[in-house]
């Protein structure tokens, strides 16, 4: 039964907490002054169509996490990680009809709540699904090319829910800006735990050709930048979780070790995650459930002590 199971964990369902809380603060983009809703707030909230947006957007995700892993099976299995392709638990070929399946799916939603949406959701598909993983462009090959590529994947998780509510553009990069620089600071501390690996398949990533330090000094510098751009587009909302990250983010500068980097990320996300609580208290309870259904799959099924807020 347990292997069932395997197809919805295969996805890192963990991972798409990130893509939605920058969904739902493009959402909910008109209370960037509101710390946290009133009980009158929390009801006049369009949950049949929040709701939508998040099927849509784990569809999304979760389609292009395995188009990732189905180009990454060789250094997965070098870096230990993401087996449950890579040791063949799952099929390529269920993998791939899987793929298709989820993104079938986004593009269905998408076209059912609008023409930007539609078109935000396609070009994510695009850039993180097929222009990141695939020749000609496999964006992931080159260090700009995928720090760009991550850049624009969050951004476009902002578009999604920005989109929905707004179709007037003129404040969308305003709006957008602090949350572009925040997420884009803590893609460059995912790539440092693949080093080993990812230099022994020779993938050219910042930290495989840059190092550590340096990787460590600009995603530090993108997190001062974010808080600069909270202040500048009135988001006080945002400095709400970009703030308690600063703890994090200096010891990490001090030390520079990639366990603290990894530590930095998984709590940065929390706090991402439960400023969304603030306002939504139904995130709260997806996000513990979540959290719990994966702890007992992983432990259950490999005995794998998975999610943790270890520095590992």
């Amino acid at each position: 039964m347990l292997k069932s199971f395997d197809y919805f964990f295969v996805l890192r369902p963990m991972l798409f907490f990130p893509g939605w809380s920058t969904l739902i603060a493009g959402y909910l983009i008109h209370s960037k002054s509101d710390l946290y809703f009133t009980f009158a707030q929390i009801r006049s909230i369009d949950y049949l169509e929040l709701t939508g947006l998040l099927i849509l957007f784990a569809a999304a995700m979760g389609g292009s996490f395995l188009l990732n892993q189905l180009q990454d099976i060789e250094s997965d299995l070098k870096n230990k990680k993401l087996f449950l392709l890579s040791e063949k638990y799952i099929s390529p070929k269920a993998a791939w009809i899987e793929t298709l399946i989820l993104l079938v799916i986004a593009l269905i939603f998408a076209y059912k709540i609008g023409t930007f949406v539609l078109a935000s959701t396609a070009l994510f598909i695009f850039i993180t699904g097929y222009a990141y993983n695939f020749k000609p462009l496999q964006l992931k090959n080159f260090p700009i090319g995928s720090l760009i590529a991550n850049a624009i994947m969050g951004w476009l998780a902002f578009a999604l829910g920005w989109f929905t509510v707004n179709e007037d553009l003129t404040s969308f990069l305003k709006d957008s800006l602090p949350y572009l620089l925040f997420n884009t600071s803590l893609y460059l501390f995912t790539t440092l735990p693949d080093i080993k690996g990812d230099r022994i398949s020779k993938k050219k990533t910042l930290a495989v050709i840059y190092g550590i330090k340096p990787v460590i000094n600009l995603a530090a510098l993108l997190y001062l930048l974010s808080i600069a751009g909270a202040f500048y587009a009135k988001d006080y909302w945002a400095l709400m979780f970009i703030l308690p990250a600063l703890p994090f983010y200096l010891f990490t500068l001090a030390d520079k070790r990639v366990e603290l980097t990894t530590k930095t990320t998984k709590f940065a996300i929390l706090f991402f995650a439960v400023a969304v609580c603030l306002k939504i208290p139904f995130y709260f309870v997806l996000m513990i459930t979540m959290f719990m259904a994966t702890r007992w799959y992983f432990q259950k099924r490999f005995n794998y002590d998975y999610p943790n807020f270890k520095g590992e």
